[in-house]
């Protein structure tokens, strides 16, 4: 009985022993990961500094913002007074002569898009608000020289250098300059329809640019010509009048005519000389057959310079 006592505390140490070996073995302890909201707090507590959140008040015109430096939000806000406190004023062409469109300061200050976040980032305006605004307020005559792109690339710039006070420069409704720059031959011309100019390219650089007057009657056709034949003095049988300086660049089937470059076309002239205009003196605004008319200050050098074979461009 005594031996029995001894050994049994020494059998239950040995079954207790292996059972915990055992669990041990099948469980093996892990060390437990971080909860995702743990994660999550670490993460934003490393966001230093805090990003500013800016809101714009369109009445008052200013930023707002839920925090960051105060002083450089001032400044901010006093160049953005700077676009906003005087009317921008939008030239437009209105046939053969220009009009001008203000942009008010209450209008202004809804078109412009302050950045969300970042005071550096460029001012940016609402182009279908701008667009809008304009078609609703454009006659019929400023809306067929009306050039919605180049109207709100220069709006766009125009903004840009007042919040960075420089000097507004013109704002121009229309599109502004060749669409080429010398590299299509030695020497040609290039007629933009959409501005009622003629550019002059000789040896790759533009020599000069002129008012001119194209088709109304017949649009005057877009595309590469050559000049065909020239004449000091021409006369048409379609509309009965004077055409100097004639240089053709192409024959209509359409029309039974040909299409080219003169001096605006005259009926007949005075006792003094002068020519006598049918329709008045209408450079600058689309009025002929389908010709290109040139003013008589211009038509002589335009026709001295130009070759036969020289090469005509001709762009929306």
């Amino acid at each position: 009985m005594k031996l029995l006592s001894l050994i049994l505390p020494v059998f239950l140490l040995v079954i207790f022993s292996f059972g915990t070996y055992k669990t041990l073995s099948y469980f093996p302890q892990t060390t437990p990961s971080p909860s995702p909201a743990i994660n999550q707090i670490v993460q934003d507590d490393n966001l230093t500094p805090k990003t500013p959140k800016l809101s714009y008040n369109q009445t008052f015109g200013t930023v707002l913002a839920d925090t960051g430096n105060s002083t450089e939000l001032a400044i901010y806000n006093t160049r953005l007074n700077q676009v906003y406190r005087s009317p921008l004023t939008i030239t437009l062409k209105n046939g053969s002569s220009f009009d001008s469109l203000d942009l008010p300061p209450s209008f202004l200050r809804t078109l412009i898009i302050p950045p969300a976040s970042d005071l550096s980032a460029p001012l940016q305006i609402d182009k279908d608000q701008l667009l809008n605004y304009l078609n609703n307020t454009l006659s019929k005559k400023q809306k067929e020289y009306f050039d919605p792109t180049s109207t709100y690339q220069n709006v766009l710039t125009a903004i840009s250098l007042r919040f960075h006070a420089n000097t507004t420069p013109v704002v121009l409704g229309v599109d502004d300059g060749p669409t080429s720059h010398g590299e299509l031959a030695g020497r040609y011309l290039e007629v933009d329809l959409s501005q009622q100019k003629m550019y002059f390219f000789i040896n790759q650089s533009l020599f000069k640019e002129y008012r001119i007057s194209t088709g109304i009657d017949y649009p005057t056709p877009v595309g590469d010509y050559a000049i065909m034949n020239k004449s000091p003095l021409a006369f048409s049988d379609i509309y009965n009048v004077w055409m100097p300086y004639w240089m053709g660049f192409t024959y209509v089937n359409k029309l039974g005519a040909s299409l080219g470059f003169h001096e605006i076309a005259y009926a007949a002239k005075d006792k003094k000389g002068r020519p006598i205009y049918n329709n008045g003196y209408y450079i600058g605004d689309k009025m002929t057959g389908g010709c290109v008319a040139m003013e008589p200050k211009d038509s002589k050098e335009i026709y001295d310079l130009t070759p036969v074979g020289m090469l005509v461009r001709i762009v929306p």
